[in-house]
């Protein structure tokens, strides 16, 4: 395990400027993915004019402590220049991971 991980990205720029980066994840997190994904926020936050960064975990069926961890990071590195980032789609046992730890409060805006 550990090698099945894709992450497709596109950026999209609506009339106002205002710059949005989608990152589609397909497949699992572990400690062998999670370098793709790091690699897939960092891309991501380095757009210029990013001002929203969405990473849609629709296609994951698994999401690790790991890929908890980058996600945060890469959380608190947008919100330290003002880039929101959020996650949308979750659902099975990822969304039951991020539940549990309270990930889901913060990076899906859930209550």
């Amino acid at each position: 395990m550990g090698s099945d991980l894709t992450a497709d990205r596109q950026v999209v720029r609506d009339l106002s400027g205002h710059v949005r980066v989608d990152i589609q994840l397909h497949g699992l997190v572990d400690l062998g993915t999670q370098p793709i994904l790091e690699l897939a926020l960092d891309d991501a936050l380095a757009v210029r004019g990013v001002r929203e960064i969405v990473v849609d975990l629709g296609g994951l069926t698994l999401l690790d402590s790991t890929g908890i961890a980058t996600l945060l990071h890469a959380y608190r590195r947008g919100a330290a220049g003002d880039v929101r980032l959020r996650a949308v789609g979750a659902a099975g046992m990822v969304l039951r991971v991020l539940d549990i730890t309270g990930v889901l409060k913060v990076l899906c805006g859930e209550d």
